[in-house]
Formats: structure tokens, C-alpha cells, sequence
């Protein structure tokens, strides 16, 4: 992941690129340009950042402790809440402006075992802090957060502060393009901080040891309680050598020179502890960033939309193209077809004839068993509709109605009754001739 850090200074503008794992930091980039006058030039910037392929998002910057004005308080809660009210009470007395025109954040730096918490309270002007963030967004940056030098050198000194002697406080000594800043820190935590600018070089060894004096005084009560360990004296690239050759004459306490550099702290921090933009900022930053998530996730739904109707429409025409080719194999094989069911017809015209004839086969089979036996038959004759006309000769009309009666008690016949009958005389013998008609089911 990288990580781009921004400040200013009275001298230049500097710009450093950090990649980080779980490993470690690394400096990958790491540029300044100069201010003309002391005033940032955005489209300087802007061209430079571009030209230098930087990030220009998610950018992480700071505040000098002599841009802010700071405080440290033991309030009597563990509440955010009630410690964020007395903050807001105490930060009115450090800057003569109206609660609206500051910037007020806070800092639990330790929660003690009585119930107090040490606390950091930081205010500044919202109207300096609002040209900053225009020349930066003008420069076509986009700021994440804006922190505090002093917790940034406190990160950077975290490795070396003795863990052995903790109780013991450190003074560290950071300068940087004429701003000073001092700050004295025990068990890692930062208990007090001054910031100042110093514009005469000539001035500037015998204005830092007064400062460093003044601010021992105002640390320590009094000279029994200066237990102070030792003076660290950095910077990122000034040669402070014979700075700290003065001090070693100046104070009894060992002087350390390490080299600082406050783009690390800050990478190191990403923006925690403390964010000075401002509420009003902050919220604008939410509302454009709301809006841009919400464009993308209307856009990604209309991808989504049309990623979806397209399948669907290839779909539809994969179907409709399948379809199509269906309907040319159905009317390559239609001929075909046809010919197979007028054979299928034919099959069952033959099938049902022969079934029919098999019936009267059957039918005649039962007229040969009901026929009475002193009847006579002459003619047998059936049409296409299965009607049986049956004539013949029988001794007496009973025998030829009880024909009849068989035959309609047949399993193969229905409708059966005597069309006619006619008696007739053949010499000594009396004949009945008869007609009967029944349908073969």
C-alpha cells in the first residue's frame, strides 16, 4: 500500500511517498519544492505532482505545533463524552475567537487509575486552516487527514526512547526550515509541547537555548524535580552539529543528535489521534464521496442491467435461431413425414378391415351355433356398415323369432328383428320365408 504525506513549511512544500507491509516502511519518493515568498503556489504544485506521477488522493498532511495552539488537561472522567464537553469549555479560553471560527480536537493520552485522564486538547483557526486546505485542493489533491507534528515526532522517537529509565523524561529538540519545535515526553506519551519560528539564523543557538529553558521552568516546578534524561536534538537534513555543541555547554543533561524525519511519523500515524480538518470539511468530503459511491453503484447496476439484457437477448436469439433451424428440418422431413403417416393410415384402414372381417367371421361362427336346426338358411349378406341381412326358411314362425331372440342376445350382434315373413305351401309341407336384419358390433 502507499502512502502520500504533504506539509509546508516557511521554505517549500514537500512531498513524500511511503510503501508499507506488515514488514515495514518504505521511502519510495520523496520531493520538495520551493515557495516563492513564503506563499504556496497550487498550479506549481499541481503541475509538479503531475509531472512526478504522485497520488493525488487519500493524502495524509499536518499542522506545526506553532500553528495551533495547544493544552494539557487531567480531566476527572474515562468518558469521551464528558471529557469532549470539558475540552470544548476549556478550548474557549486558549484562542480569542468565537466557538464557530476554531477547530477544537482532543487527545486521551493516558487514563489513570483515580479516574482522571491526561488529555491533549488542540485548537486553531478554522479560516487559516480552510486557505491551506483550498491551496491543497486547487493543486488538484485530495487531503484524508490533517494531523499534528508533534504526535508524528513522537512516532518517529518511539523506537528510541529507552524503555529502561521510562519514568524519566525526554526532551526532544526538532527544527526544521526556521520552525522549532519542543516537546517533552515520559513512558512514550507527550506531556508537554511549544512550537515556534526563529527568522535570524544568526539569533537562532541563543533563542533556542531560552526556549529550552522556559520550557524546563515550565515543566518542572521547580530545579529537585528536573529529572530530565536527556536532550535529543533532530531534524530531518540540517546539520545541527555545532547547535548541539552549544547545548552541551549550555546543560548538564547528555545531548543526542538523530536524524527525524516527521513525513515517517505521519505515514506511521494514517491519520489517527488527531484530525484538524475541519467538521464542515469533513462532511462535504462524506457528502462527495457518498455521491460518487452512489454514481458508481448506479452505474455498476445499469453494467449489470445491460450485461443482463444482452445475455437475455443472446439467449432470446439462440433460442429463436434454434427455433428457426427446427422449423427448416421439420419442413425438409415433412414430405417424409407424410408419407410415414399416409403408410400409418393405410396400416390402420387394413388393420381395422381385417379386424372387421375377423368379426363377421366370428359372427357367422355364432349364427352357424343360435340358428334353430329345422331352419333353413338361403342368403347371408353384409354391407360396409356391418348391417347382416339374413334370409331363409324356417317350419314355424316361433322358430323364426326365437332366431331373432338369439341373435339379439349375441355378443356380436345388436338391432336384430324380423324385416318380414311369408308363409307359404310346397305340396303337404307348409314353409315360413323370413328376412332378418341386425348390425354386427
Amino acid at each position: 500500500m502507499i502512502k502520500t504525506i504533504i506539509y509546508f513549511t516557511n521554505k517549500k512544500a514537500r512531498i513524500a511517498q511511503f510503501s508499507f507491509n506488515k514488514q515495514a516502511f518504505k521511502l519510495i519518493k520523496d520531493e520538495s519544492i520551493s515557495l516563492a515568498g513564503k506563499e504556496i503556489d497550487p498550479l506549481a504544485i499541481k503541475n509538479f505532482v503531475a509531472k512526478q506521477g504522485i497520488t493525488k488522493t487519500n493524502i495524509i498532511g499536518c499542522l506545526f505545533r506553532h500553528q495551533v495552539s495547544v493544552r494539557f488537561f487531567s480531566f476527572p472522567s474515562h468518558e469521551n463524552g464528558e471529557i469532549e464537553r470539558m475540552a470544548q469549555y476549556e478550548a474557549a479560553e486558549l484562542l480569542p475567537l468565537k466557538p464557530e471560527e476554531t477547530i477544537i480536537r482532543f487527545l486521551v493520552l493516558n487514563k489513570r487509575n483515580n479516574g482522571y485522564a491526561d488529555t491533549l486538547v488542540v485548537v486553531t483557526h478554522k479560516e487559516e486552516v480552510s486557505k491551506l486546505l483550498e491551496k491543497i485542493q486547487s493543486a488538484a489533491l485530495g487531503i484524508q487527514a490533517l494531523s499534528l507534528s508533534s504526535l508524528a515526532l513522537i512516532k518517529c522517537l518511539e523506537n528510541s526512547l529507552d524503555k529502561n529509565n521510562a519514568d524519566d523524561p525526554v526532551l526532544l529538540v526538532y527544527v526544521e526550515d526556521g520552525a522549532v519545535e519542543i516537546i517533552i515526553a515520559r513512558n512514550k506519551i507527550i506531556e508537554f509541547s511549544r512550537g515556534f519560528l526563529v527568522d535570524d539564523p544568526d539569533r537562532f543557538p541563543q533563542v533556542l537555548i531560552s526556549e529550552i529553558r522556559h520550557s524546563m521552568e515550565l515543566f518542572f516546578n521547580n530545579a529537585e524535580e528536573n529529572k530530565l534524561k536527556k536532550i535529543i536534538l533532530g531534524s530531518r537534513d540540517n546539520d545541527l552539529e555545532s547547535i548541539a555543541e552549544v547545548l552541551k555547554q549550555r546543560f548538564a543533561v547528555p545531548i543526542q543528535e538523530e536524524k527525524i524525519d516527521i513525513a515517517y511519523g505521519l505515514a506511521v500515524l494514517d491519520g489517527q489521534g488527531i484530525n484538524l480538518l475541519s467538521n464542515e470539511f469533513t462532511i462535504s468530503k462524506q457528502k462527495k464521496s457518498f455521491k460518487k459511491r452512489i454514481s458508481i453503484s448506479i452505474g455498476l447496476l445499469l453494467v449489470n442491467i445491460l450485461l443482463l439484457a444482452g445475455i437475455f437477448m443472446l439467449q432470446i436469439n439462440s433460442k429463436q435461431a434454434y427455433l428457426e433451424k427446427i422449423n427448416t428440418e421439420i419442413t425438409s422431413l415433412k414430405p417424409q413425414a407424410q408419407t410415414v403417416q399416409n403408410k400409418l393410415r393405410k396400416l390402420e384402414i387394413v388393420k381395422e378391415q381385417l379386424s372387421s372381417q375377423l368379426r363377421i367371421l366370428d359372427a357367422i361362427t355364432a349364427i352357424a351355433d343360435i340358428i334353430p336346426v329345422s331352419t333353413n338358411l338361403n342368403m347371408l349378406s353384409i354391407n360396409e356398415q356391418g348391417i347382416l341381412v339374413i334370409r331363409g326358411q324356417a317350419k314355424t314362425l316361433q322358430e323364426v323369432l326365437d332366431f331373432v331372440s338369439a341373435l339379439e342376445k349375441s355378443e356380436y350382434f345388436i338391432n336384430s328383428h324380423l324385416n318380414y315373413s311369408n308363409r307359404r305351401k310346397i305340396r303337404d309341407l307348409e314353409l315360413i320365408d323370413f328376412e332378418i336384419q341386425a348390425k354386427v358390433q
